[in-house]
């Protein structure tokens, strides 16, 4: 047996935490205890810590269980590492310990695998304003706090709710962490906060200075995390929620409404789409263009709006009919109104203004 591969099976063996005296290394490997030794002062060379157990029934031992041997990727393995090494962009979590583990990976593999890593690497982007600039050190701190029921500190800094939102002063904040949820382009943190004496939703990317602290809490009944993520950044935050019911499947309903604008749930009677808009005569543009059956349950004042908006859209049909040449091209001498003055058609719809 080569020297480089028995100093990785030896590894192997120490990754199990128990340990091994020279004279059974020296007959598992075939070689004499002298040999061993040699080999286990190579390992120290290389910054691996063992121990010398002293006495007859002595020998080597890792000194903790992190001793991890060079992993032994199949083909599909290394494919599916090196993919999920390349989206960490797309989660925000892109780091150089991602770009170094990616270059190893690509080192250790064979010619036509390396390519097809690299292919991956340099095919995979986020186009920007998509990626949500996350912390990871952030991401591993709320985790552990969580785990560990700790309470969490951080500064957060808020959104004041306009159509133009606008950042505000940053506050200092100290929360009974719950769960993360990712969510869209986004990362957030669902807690209770203490100050605050109820349960919020922070967005991590308007978080800074986050630290776990000693202080341990006992866990208290809360609302389902996504459920409570979903309504803050689909509803909460804007002046009108609109329900809808409608007959289409819920897949349909995904397709008019991303996960990030509106809440879609099964119901007895029905697919119930939940979302917030700026303004009513967005969602009526919205609704005239969906493919299906839709009926308005909340608010009354839509259905006011959906038949303003019918009257228009006839209107403009019966003038345009009209200024028709009878070659078909159009009366250029006639002009159709645009919108209602003081309309603001760019800033309706569901975007995610959460608030804590």
């Amino acid at each position: 047996m080569r020297s480089e591969t028995r100093l990785l099976t030896l590894l192997s063996l120490f990754a199990s935490g128990r340990g091994f005296t020279a004279a059974e290394l020296a007959a598992r490997f075939e070689v004499t205890p002298r040999t061993i030794r040699r080999d286990i002062a190579g390992l120290r060379d290389l910054g691996y810590i063992i121990s010398s157990i002293p006495g007859l029934a002595g020998g080597y031992r890792a000194e903790s269980r992190t001793v991890l041997p060079p992993l032994q990727l199949e083909a599909g393995e290394a494919l599916a590492t090196a993919v999920g090494l390349a989206l960490l962009r797309g989660a925000g979590l892109d780091t150089e310990h991602a770009d170094s583990a990616t270059t190893k990976l690509r080192e250790m593999l064979p010619p036509a695998m390396r390519a097809t890593v690299a292919d991956i690497a340099a095919a995979v982007s986020v186009p920007e304003g998509n990626v949500p600039g996350v912390d990871i050190d952030a991401v591993i701190t709320l985790a552990s706090a969580i785990n560990s029921s700790t309470i969490a500190t951080f500064d957060y800094r808020k959104m004041q709710r306009t159509e133009a939102p606008v950042p505000t002063d940053t506050s200092a904040r100290r929360v009974e962490p719950i769960r993360l949820v990712v969510l869209g382009a986004h990362w957030y943190l669902f807690a209770f906060d203490l100050d605050r004496d109820d349960h919020r939703v922070f967005r991590l990317d308007r978080m800074s200075r986050v630290h776990a602290t000693t202080f341990t809490f006992t866990a208290r009944d809360h609302p389902d995390a996504e459920a409570a993520v979903s309504a803050a950044v689909t509803t909460t935050a804007y002046p009108h929620t609109v329900v809808l019911r409608t007959a289409a499947s819920v897949g349909e309903a995904k397709e008019w409404f991303p996960t990030r604008s509106a809440t879609i749930t099964e119901a007895a009677d029905g697919v119930r789409i939940t979302c917030g808009f700026w303004d009513l005569r967005w969602v009526t543009a919205t609704l005239a263009a969906i493919p299906a059956e839709i009926e308005v349950l909340h608010p009354p004042e839509l259905i006011d709006s959906l038949r303003e908006h019918a009257a228009r859209a006839q209107a403009v049909v019966a003038a345009s009919t009209s200024s028709l040449l009878p070659d078909g091209g159009p009366d250029t001498s006639r002009q159709v109104a645009g919108p209602p003055s003081g309309s603001n058609w760019g800033n309706g719809g569901c975007g995610v203004l959460t608030e804590a």
